[in-house]
């Protein structure tokens, strides 16, 4: 390095320390006497961003580093050990997904995707190990692989190794890591994830509704319990496949789901809520808890990405003709009905047994004829089974 002289009215000065004596000469060369010990400037430091600065391999790394703002953060002490994907491997990743260079270092997350790529402290190659799990400055870890044919990181191959510089290493790959997606918590995971929602994670399966669950629109779900679909099942002296295999499942699934944000506290008694199906479910709210039609909520706000879900004890079943007859057509008249019923087309007695939606029956008649009395029931909706002749035939009443 370079010493510098400057001559003023105070003297000769060498850097900053004063000439007092000059010109000693002697037999090779001269001596000038100063005040003050010259110290020599401190060796240019080489950070690992100076090491992608100075790479012909790296200019698109470069602007991503610039481009997400971490020229400072891995200009600091560190130590780092950066995995750097070479110019070629960030190309082949925007042809891949048919972007540009531009719209690469416009990404949301670019700052993400880069610190996957850096790990906390210095990891020479000397360092890893077969199957080692590092973690890294985005927080998720990296794997290590080592055999016959290399070095990876994930799927990505070192092939330049220990790169040295003063605040870590750097190690060049062929292939930009990208981070895994974060977990995600839809209402479909939430229903898929319960233990007491297996029969509604299958009919939401089969409905083909497994998607808008999952979707981005915000949505309330009143989920039933396997114990409240079992006891339809039971109710309509089906079974579970039976109930699946239903035309008209996805209107019963439907019927439970709210476009948009209900919680509990947005609940008022007698409020009317429209659903997906189209007709609206009828909020109660008395002593004995929340209902939803004649349903109660037993767990409330559980929340998801994508909207709430509230556990409730019955299916909704939709009051219109949505709902076909599981397994044979029977006609109530008058349906809704306050106090004695009809059955349409009944030649001679017949045995009726009604059950409530939590599968308990109510009434069971086993010389019915066409006219049966109800005024003993509640208000709410009821499952009645019909059985001639051997033939059982299953519809919905609801009591008022």
């Amino acid at each position: 390095p370079d010493v510098t002289v400057t001559i003023t009215m105070d003297g000769v000065f060498i850097n900053d320390a004063q000439v007092t004596v000059a010109d000693l000469t002697a037999d090779n060369g001269v001596v000038h006497v100063i005040d003050a010990v010259l110290l020599p400037p401190a060796p240019p430091t080489t950070t690992v961003v100076d090491v992608i600065v100075n790479s012909p391999d790296h200019e698109l790394l470069e602007a991503a580093v610039g481009a997400a703002g971490l020229v400072d953060a891995l200009s600091a002490d560190g130590p780092f050990t950066v995995f750097a994907p070479t110019d070629a491997a960030v190309t082949a990743l925007v042809e891949a997904l048919e972007i540009t260079a531009e719209d690469l270092l416009a990404l949301e997350n670019l700052g993400d995707i880069l610190k996957y790529h850096v790990v906390a402290g210095e990891a020479m190659s000397t360092d890893l190990s077969d199957g080692q799990m590092i973690a890294t400055l985005l927080g998720p870890d990296v794997t290590v692989t080592i055999n016959e044919e290399g070095v990876f990181i994930n799927n990505a191959q070192v092939t330049v190794a220990d790169i040295e510089a003063d605040n870590g290493v750097v190690h060049v790959i062929d292939a930009v890591l990208l981070p895994p997606a974060p977990p995600t918590n839809t209402i479909l995971d939430v229903i898929q994830n319960s233990p007491e929602h297996m029969l509604l994670a299958a009919a939401v399966d089969a409905a083909g509704l497994a998607g808008a669950l999952s979707g981005e629109d915000t949505l309330t779900v009143f989920a039933p319990t396997d114990a409240a679909i079992t006891a339809l099942v039971e109710a309509l002296e089906i079974t579970p496949a039976d109930l699946l295999a239903l035309e008209t499942l996805g209107d019963i699934l439907k019927y439970h789901v709210v476009a948009g944000l209900a919680m509990s506290t947005d609940l008022s008694d007698g409020q009317m809520i429209a659903t997906l199906l189209g007709p609206d479910v009828t909020v109660t709210i008395n002593e004995e808890g929340v209902f939803i039609n004649d349903a109660q909520v037993t767990v409330a706000d559980i929340m998801a990405d994508n909207g709430v879900v509230h556990v409730i004890d019955a299916v909704l079943l939709p009051p219109t003709d949505n709902v076909e007859e599981a397994k044979a057509s029977v006609q109530l008249m008058p349906n809704p009905a306050t106090d004695v019923v009809r059955i349409g087309g009944l030649q001679g007695n017949a045995n009726v047994v009604i059950r409530d939606l939590a599968g308990r029956m109510v009434l069971n008649n086993d010389n019915a004829g066409q006219l049966f009395n109800i005024s003993h029931l509640g208000a709410g909706t009821y499952v009645v089974s019909v059985t001639q002749e051997g033939v059982t035939a299953t519809t919905k009443l609801v009591v008022r």
